[in-house]
């Protein structure tokens, strides 16, 4: 049976790819490095803690997912929930140059790949290595990310949640690694589209909220169960994309198209990947790094400012610059002004200074009301510019007696591709913080590993986990 053609892109370029390049295989190892710190730094987190485990307690699970920190062991919906959901609790987890965390896949595919493997070993047949694994990030991340590139769901006149399209990707590779012909992708897809998109209402203020921190696991682990049923043999349907009546395109879209232009073969995505050094927003990471040069200047004079001049691009203006009270961490983390106002306070950011006890600090607030955001349409073009993909902001303090600091600016965040120089410690730096509780006696050994991505990838799925477990 034939399919939507878009439908059937995707599904064709998930089956299809065979090999990365030796950078996408780097970044993916990267990847890995960096999910795992954001996973374990997450058990600090109770709020996060909460949502993990069976979903009836003390349920077990024979030949079950176990969970990267946990005692938990866990069928493979839940394992890809808990394991996406820790990875992207604290907003700490890559993005891309079109936003959006495309590790929220990476639950779907160790479960997956997982499960298989478990297969595999009952039937005494190979092993599942980390390089299929690596192979079904790099095309997640590019399913994931080429869909939210060419279509903004998530605008105003449409609403819908940009997770939508992790759903998407988790069934197209998780179905891949569990053995998915190129039909059987196409069902899965079909099905997810089916589904439909959650609203982008609990990432805007006042309903900015803690889903933001499982939506990504919720549409991972969904996106699994679409793939294990069409491996059962749940049908192929033949326009759920497209139908003129009950399609997506006309009734979550309002009838916009869908477009996306996946190349074969190419994996642009994962070889372009940002990393965070720091938890908040990625468009106003730089926001944060230009205050935190101009901490020195300012030398602790709060009382002298007059005004702080934010200069931003459209984007960031449209989705985090907000003014009046902040009542969640998910609010603040996402707010423009309160993450330059931790740069000029503190110099660095930690997780726990967006909880309310840190917040209450009146200084926060009373830089926030200080500060002009105002659009450099430079900014606006560069940011929105395929071929140059900036995320500029610049800071610049006014004291009271007319004096002015230096217009500190800057293009791209530090874990951005053309920063790549600076990256390497910091990524090192933030595996061996958050995972030295967990794993001290494997740490040395695991930061070898993931420098090298070929030996890494030569590695089976178990003897990679057993550096875990």
């Amino acid at each position: 049976m034939k399919t939507d053609d878009l439908i059937q892109e995707i599904a064709n370029y998930a089956h299809s790819l065979s090999s990365i390049n030796a950078q996408a295989a780097h970044n993916a190892s990267l990847c890995l490095m960096d999910s795992l710190a954001c996973a374990y730094a997450s058990l600090s987190d109770p709020l996060c803690m909460i949502r993990l485990g069976p979903v009836i307690a003390g349920t077990m699970v024979p030949g079950g997912m176990p969970i990267f920190g946990t005692n938990h062991v866990l069928d493979p919906i839940k394992a890809a929930f808990d394991i996406s959901c820790m990875v992207r609790w604290l907003d700490f987890s890559d993005t891309t140059f079109t936003g959006g965390h495309p590790s929220d896949n990476l639950g779907a595919i160790l479960a997956a790949a997982h499960y298989r493997d478990e297969l595999n070993r009952q039937s005494a047949k190979a092993p599942i290595t980390m390089q299929e694994v690596m192979l079904a990030m790099a095309g997640a991340y590019e399913i994931q990310g080429m869909l939210a590139h060419k279509n903004k769901i998530d605008s105003l006149a449409l609403g819908l949640d940009h997770v939508f399209f992790v759903k998407v990707a988790s069934a197209a590779m998780a179905c891949k690694l569990l053995g998915g012909d190129e039909e059987q992708i196409a069902a899965a897809l079909g099905n997810v589209f089916l589904d439909g998109a959650a609203l982008n209402a609990y990432r805007q203020v006042p309903n900015a909220g803690t889903r933001k921190g499982w939506a990504g696991a919720d549409a991972s682990s969904r996106g699994l169960w679409h793939a294990m049923a069409a491996m059962k043999g749940e049908m192929l349907y033949p326009s759920p994309l497209t139908h003129s009546d009950w399609g997506f395109e006309k009734i979550a879209l309002k009838g916009q198209r869908l477009t996306l232009d996946l190349e074969p073969q190419k994996t642009f995505v994962m070889e372009n990947v940002i990393f965070k050094l720091v938890p908040c927003q990625r468009s106003t990471t730089t926001a944060f790094e230009a205050a935190a040069q101009l901490k020195p200047w300012l030398n602790q004079r709060f009382d002298e400012i007059k005004r702080i001049i934010i200069t931003s691009h459209d984007e960031a203006i449209k989705r985090t610059a907000k003014v009046g009270p902040l009542s969640t961490p998910a609010a603040r983390d996402h707010n423009l002004q309160y993450v330059t106002a931790l740069g000029l306070l503190e110099g660095h950011i930690e997780s726990a200074m967006y909880e309310a006890e840190f917040a209450a600090n009146p200084r926060v607030d009373f830089l926030r009301e200080l500060m002009l955001v105002e659009e450099d349409p430079i900014y606006s073009r560069d940011h929105h510019d395929f071929k140059v993909r900036s995320c500029a902001n610049a800071v610049q303090i006014e004291l009271k007696d007319g004096l002015l600091s230096p217009k500190v600016e800057v293009l791209f965040p530090m874990g951005d591709p053309s920063q790549r120089s600076r990256l390497g410690l910091g990524l090192r730096e933030k595996f061996l913080r958050y995972c030295q509780p967990h794993r001290p006696e494997t740490l040395n050994e695991l930061v070898n590993l993931f420098d090298d991505a070929r030996a890494l990838q030569q590695l089976s799925l178990r003897e990679w986990m057993g550096y875990f477990f």
